[in-house]
């Protein structure tokens, strides 16, 4: 990860609770047969993004092991889709709401079209991010063995079931729960637990907050040599809105296992919503997901059984509230702590040049090595002004 936490972490859905006529379907149909399709990716701020074909345009989608289904935006609308009901959706911070579902027209991905794939209609979390969609896990859920690879910008589909046995890595198998796949982990000790992989998400791991206060119960006191502080805060953004003020932990894991390679030096902080694994560990080696065996299988690519991480911890992150951008969560070592910054600030001002809500913050084009003068209004009203390394 960065010094500095991205604006936002737009974390992948979960689709639960069927509503109305929708139903969750992998039944779609797939053009070749007996085939190794390699499609180029697009690998940035860590995340993975593909290529669409659709109706003989090429979009730009994210792909999202945490989304069961892909997800069409309702500000970016795609010819030819159909009405297929209802379906009741949660987002990465534990709210739901019912959303239309829609069966796609033909889509290509790679060498092949894929027929009868379906998507709900959703609003866009946060304008300004330049992806027209999402591609699901239900892509590689209805049999396709899959292996990404950013280092080489490339995902390899095919429906061989064997095709990847000969490669050398460290397997963990998954469980599906709401159509997505949960992998078995050990953050600490010999503490375990389910971990969403969701590569939505640009965190190597995030742990949920219960899940850390379970930890803490198991394995006592020795739990503290792997926190680094608390704060009142929240900095998780769900499709349906902010997760809720709360508690959060920040953390320092000396040795987290993913089954036999270990990482070690790993910075990270609570969430409210599932712990999860997220797109950055293919920073580190690429990743074969297998679904006839429910199994993962992550091949470093300095091929080590154990790997420093050595991350910065998050420092800041920023929320909307209200529409308007708000430091959501400010750790108490960094940086912007010590500049002024604190948990509920208001940001009205950047330069002198207001900034009227938290699309037009997301979107502002921020210099790398360049000190900024924000300008901010704290929970009693107070206005001052705080200078800044917004990217250093």
């Amino acid at each position: 990860m960065r010094r500095l936490i991205d604006l936002v972490m737009l974390l992948g859905l979960c689709l639960g609770v069927q509503a109305q006529l929708a139903r969750y379907s992998v039944a779609k149909s797939i053009s070749h047969k007996h085939f190794v399709d390699s499609i180029d990716i697009e690998w940035e701020n860590r995340q993975v993004y593909l290529p669409v074909e659709i109706g003989g345009k090429t979009y730009r989608f994210l792909f999202d092991t945490g989304s069961a289904q892909a997800v069409i935006f309702a500000d970016r609308p795609i010819p030819g889709c159909v009405a297929a009901g209802q379906i009741l959706s949660h987002d990465a911070v534990g709210a739901s709401d019912t959303v239309k579902m829609l069966t796609l027209p033909p889509i290509k991905i790679g060498r092949n079209t894929f027929v009868g794939c379906q998507a709900t209609l959703q609003q866009r979390a946060v304008n300004g991010r330049n992806i027209d969609g999402i591609i699901g896990f239900d892509v590689v859920n209805r049999g396709l063995n899959a292996k990404i690879d950013v280092r080489q910008c490339r995902l390899i589909l095919t429906d061989q079931k064997n095709f990847f046995d000969d490669e050398p890595g460290y397997e963990v198998r998954y469980k599906l729960r709401y159509h997505v796949p949960y992998l078995i982990i050990k953050p600490y000790g010999r503490f375990s637990e389910s971990a969403l992989f969701d590569t939505g998400s640009r965190h190597l791991y995030a742990m949920n907050r219960g899940q850390f206060h379970q930890m803490a119960d198991r394995v006592g006191p020795a739990v503290e040599s792997q926190v680094e502080g608390r704060a009142l805060g929240r900095s998780a953004i769900g499709l349906f809105g902010t997760e809720p003020l709360g508690e959060v932990v920040f953390l320092n894991f000396s040795r987290f296992r993913f089954g036999d390679c270990t990482f070690t030096d790993l910075h990270t902080t609570t969430t409210q919503g599932d712990s999860h694994i997220g797109a950055s560990i293919l920073e580190y080696g690429a990743l074969v997901i297998n679904p006839q065996r429910k199994r993962m299988r992550f091949l470093p690519y300095e091929q080590t059984a154990e790997i420093r991480v050595g991350n910065p911890q998050t420092e800041i992150a920023f929320v909307s509230d209200g529409g308007r951008p708000c430091v959501g969560l400010v750790w108490e070592r960094g940086e912007p702590f010590r500049q002024g910054f604190r948990q509920g600030d208001i940001i009205t001002a950047i330069d002198g040049r207001p900034v009227g809500s938290f699309a037009q913050f997301v979107s502002w084009g921020f210099e790398r090595g360049r000190q900024y003068r924000f300008t901010v209004v704290n929970r009693q009203g107070q206005q001052r002004e705080i200078r800044w390394v917004r990217l250093p």
